[in-house]
């Protein structure tokens, strides 16, 4: 109670910037204008009014701080959605899912700046280990998205429906339609939904709106903090390789190089047989390093030498896994020490009935046997 009353204190003390004026009619055409360039639908209601007064009068800083972001992260996120041909809009879901901060995390323990779960992740193959998790690489993670947004609007023919499922899940979104008598219209089922996710839409809808017209408000991109300050390229990396001693060889911080390379938990690029890693680096840096390769390694192995590593031990392997007579989705859920709902989610099912003899993928601890 003491909390809602200070909170309550705040909203009647805040006071809006004066200059800044909401104009509804300007708002409602400026994203009917948006709305007809992309395959999402951007309604206007008062949820999404809601949503965004809070971006343009409370959240300006936020803000102007992932219109700085975006300057480096759109121009790897784009070419991805546009691989994958799914809405480039989709781009601004970051907004409202970790503000574009890709070592992000929830208390429900997403990571990265898709928000990404550790059984989901499973799902998209993308490694969790002792030195790596794929969730926080902006790359691969963004792939993974991408391939959850196509499986989703496969199964829904709608992107609303489909973006609303990345919020509670695909079973989450078919529960709420069920409940609703069958309506598949996301603004008719969705008093049924949870609370998040009937925020959802209309937050992401917001987000497009004032990413795109940010300036009309008065919010421009912050740079003061601006850590991508140089070109940047990848770069295959071969052997063990630790951030610290790189980053002497380089001549460049150390928190530079984490920055530009958040998967890394440890500082440290790990050796693996069959796995390929890579770093994120400015690209004058790449050069240097390439042309002085052999030079570099020699280098690193006698400053590394006596140093001791953990062990490489990735979390998580895939196994399929054949139905037999008489199997139930408790019984291998059991077996596998997991939870029903996990083998529904892996292998796309909104029903736990299953016959013998089709296959289920199934996700263990690396060292199952």
């Amino acid at each position: 109670m003491f909390k809602l009353t200070i909170l309550f204190a705040l909203c009647l003390t805040y006071s809006y910037p004066q200059e800044i004026k909401y104009e509804r009619n300007k708002v409602i055409e400026s994203l009917e204008a948006l709305n007809k360039k992309t395959p999402l639908e951007l309604i206007y209601n008062s949820s999404v009014e809601k949503h965004i007064k809070s971006y343009i009068f409370r959240g300006r800083t936020n803000i102007s701080k992932m219109l700085s972001m975006t300057e480096y992260y759109f121009p790897i996120i784009e070419p991805i959605l546009d691989s994958y041909n799914v809405p480039l809009e989709l781009k601004y879901l970051p907004v409202i899912e970790s503000r574009y901060n890709p070592r992000a995390k929830s208390p429900m323990g997403a990571k990265g700046m898709w928000q990404i779960m550790f059984n989901t992740a499973k799902e998209y193959n993308l490694i969790i280990s002792s030195y790596v998790d794929e969730r926080m690489d902006v790359v691969k993670s963004t792939k993974a998205a991408c391939e959850y947004f196509l499986e989703s609007n496969s199964r829904f023919d709608d992107w609303t429906n489909s973006i609303a499922s990345y919020n509670v899940g695909k079973y989450g979104v078919l529960k709420a339609i069920k409940r609703s008598g069958g309506k598949k219209n996301y603004w008719e089922y969705r008093p049924f939904l949870p609370k998040e996710t009937r925020e959802y839409i209309p937050k992401l809808i917001a987000a497009i709106y004032v990413m795109n017209y940010a300036s009309e408000y008065g919010i421009y991109p912050d740079t003061t903090k601006n850590i991508f300050d140089h070109d940047i390229d990848t770069i295959h990396i071969q052997r063990r390789l630790n951030f610290e001693n790189l980053a002497t060889i380089l001549d460049i911080s150390e928190q530079k190089i984490q920055d530009l390379n958040p998967s890394y938990k440890i500082g440290i690029v790990p050796n693996v047989e069959n796995r390929d890693f890579y770093l994120n680096l400015p690209i004058d840096k790449i050069e240097f390093f390439l042309l002085n390769k052999d030079t570099i390694y020699q280098t690193l192995d006698r400053v590394e030498e006596k140093n001791i590593h953990p062990a490489y031990e990735e979390m998580v392997k895939k196994i399929v896994y054949t139905i037999k007579p008489g199997d139930s989705m408790s019984k291998i859920a059991a077996k596998y020490n997991c939870r029903v709902r996990d083998i529904m989610l892996w292998n796309g099912m909104n029903k736990t009935s299953i016959i013998a003899g089709r296959k289920l993928k199934i996700y263990v601890n690396a060292d199952y046997e």
